[in-house]
């Protein structure tokens, strides 16, 4: 099964990922260039809140200062990425179900095991590297935007329900629930100025 996996994960990625790619980095270039004018002053963003949709992570992004160095009373703009609108289609549950019966029908498998009485596979018993792939290509995305700008700007990687943690986009790690954000970036050395 390890096999299936790794041909999951590739079709995923060549798939839904890898053509969204250009957009995402480009949308977060633009917030670490500070297109977007997040307040009315002239404060400096040092730590943003990146969140993508719950149900979706990658039909809907938006970035704003994180709020607990900066109110939230004087966020005046979110930048916002509906991938919509640079012609992609959110992919469905449907969708990615297709992808897996795909991989599975070119390698032989007898998935039939697997079907519910609608004939809908749950690709669940088998495969389930759908958020992984999709927060670390995020995350990936947020190295590469950091490169071509060379910002300082730190970053955390959120859900819009906020049920999946918080991520340090800038180390891949899930800060834990019980530690603040500011309790974090003070044990590696960040001491930032809200207000």
């Amino acid at each position: 099964m390890q096999k299936i996996e790794t041909q999951i994960d590739e079709a995923f990625k060549n798939t839904f990922l890898l053509p969204r790619e250009k957009a995402v980095t480009q949308f977060l270039v633009d917030v670490l260039h500070s297109k977007y004018k997040f307040r009315e002053d002239d404060k400096k963003i040092e730590v943003i809140s990146l969140y993508y949709y719950a149900s979706s992570p990658l039909s809907f992004l938006f970035a704003l200062p994180n709020y607990e160095y900066y109110s939230p009373d004087k966020t005046i703009q979110i930048a916002e990425l509906h991938l919509k609108e640079h012609s992609f289609e959110d992919y469905s549950p449907m969708d990615v179900q297709e992808l897996c019966k795909k991989v599975l029908d070119q390698n032989n498998i007898d998935y039939s095991a697997y079907l519910d009485e609608h004939g809908h596979l749950d690709y669940a018993h088998y495969w389930e590297n759908q958020f992984g792939l999709e927060s670390n290509f995020i995350m990936n995305c947020w190295k590469n935007a950091k490169e071509k700008t060379q910002s300082k700007m730190l970053g955390f990687l959120e859900s819009s329900d906020g049920e999946s943690g918080m991520y340090d986009l800038d180390n891949n790690y899930v800060i834990p629930f019980d530690v603040s954000l500011d309790e974090y970036l003070r044990s590696h050395g960040f001491i930032i100025k809200g207000d």
